[in-house]
């Protein structure tokens, strides 16, 4: 991270824009670009702290960049829909990867501070839907990403943001996936088909609430640093720590996995919330149900991978550290799960409640029937 923690407080006013619908904001101040016209070049040409406001439509960028649209200043981006009966659609031109991109204009500049992004619908690019990259005090509210088959949603290297109200689906990766960012609210998206809803990695304060995460291959994956996209140079530092998943609906995430090679395509189908390898989680409050194979998982990341390669032992992590440790699992509804697990050994550990290799953990007040626990987890 090249800029200090801050304490948010641009973050809380952006947040004061809730609702499309309901703008209240000075538009005869804005910046209106309508159908026909160039969303980039109205960022272009804006200042920093400007408002740009999208009039619905489709728009195709033909700048002959690999980004739709690229974001390096502070600024205002809110389209003008009313989500479904009228969109604001950003699509890809030849040779486009990204939906929208925001990020310095230099990779040695002070990352951009204060973003909001609200209310488009960004659709089939071959990478990422809505990508940040050293960004913070932002805000993504209540777009869309649609078959963006890479990520949906991303920001990654970024510090004091909220991902609220989104939906996102149809991504050969991730939903959703918050990575080596800090202090990041990700709160009532709707998150579906992908391999992983919701997935989190090397980061820090990261709380996970309100989320209707379903239809994945795994609704929550909370992924040890092997699993990040990022090389170890660009991490934030270790230890990583605090994340909270509180008051989630994790439900029917059964899709098969089609995906072909590398860590994706090992996640076994029918998982509500895989912890693997990590530490200092919080699971508290809520209702994990329908989900194939097991409701939460706390699993040993070289447990999880060594059986079939011994990857670990002949690949050691770089972050050693793979057990799942210091997980808090409290009053949740765990119910229904392990019904259909993978065929093979998966069906011996399939249930409502999976942990393998967890230490210094514990679980109290939940409700759930089935369980398989090596060790036991003590009560809170």
């Amino acid at each position: 991270m090249r800029t200090a923690l801050r304490l948010g407080i641009a973050l809380l006013l952006a947040a004061g824009c809730n609702d499309n619908s309901d703008w209240n904001g000075p538009i005869d101040d804005a910046i209106v670009v309508n159908p026909g016209e160039s969303i980039q070049a109205a960022v272009d040409a804006a200042p920093a702290g400007a408002t740009i406001r999208v009039n619905p439509g489709d728009y195709v960028e033909t700048h002959g960049a690999r980004e739709a649209v690229r974001i390096t200043k502070s600024l205002t981006l809110v389209a003008n829909s009313r989500i479904p009966e009228s969109r604001v659609r950003i699509l890809p031109a030849t040779g486009q990867r990204q939906g929208i991109l925001v990020e310095p204009e230099n990779p040695t500049d002070p990352d951009v501070d204060g973003v909001v992004i609200k209310g488009f619908t960004v659709e089939g690019f071959p990478n990422n839907g809505i990508w940040l990259r050293h960004v913070t005090n932002f805000v993504i509210e209540g777009n869309e990403s649609i078959n963006n088959l890479e990520n949906g949603i991303w920001p990654t290297l970024s510090t004091n943001g909220e991902v609220k109200k989104n939906v996102s689906y149809g991504s050969k990766d991730s939903a959703l996936w918050v990575e080596a960012a800090e202090n990041v609210r990700v709160v009532e998206n709707d998150l579906s088909k992908s391999p992983t809803g919701l997935e989190v990695t090397v980061s820090n304060d990261i709380y996970m609430e309100g989320n209707d995460v379903h239809d994945n291959v795994v609704g929550v994956g909370l992924y040890h640093p092997s699993g990040a996209g990022l090389p170890p140079s660009e991490w934030p530092p270790s230890p990583f720590r605090n994340w909270q998943l509180t008051n989630n609906r994790i439900h029917d995430n059964n899709m098969p996995n089609e995906i072909q090679g590398g860590l994706v395509s090992a996640l076994p189908p029918g998982g509500g919330v895989l912890v693997l390898g990590v530490q200092d989680v919080t699971i508290g409050d809520n209702t994990i149900e329908r989900n194939d194979f097991f409701g939460i998982a706390l699993i040993d990341y070289c447990v999880a991978v060594d059986g079939t390669d011994n990857s670990c032992g002949n690949n050691p992590p770089y972050y050693e550290n793979t057990t799942p440790e210091d997980i808090t699992i409290t009053d949740n509804t765990v119910t229904a799960n392990g019904g259909n697990p993978p065929p093979g050994v998966f069906a011996q550990f399939a249930g409502d409640i999976l942990s393998l290799g967890a230490v210094d953990s514990c679980a109290s007040g939940n409700t759930y029937a089935d369980s398989f626990q090596s060790p036991a987890l003590p009560p809170c």
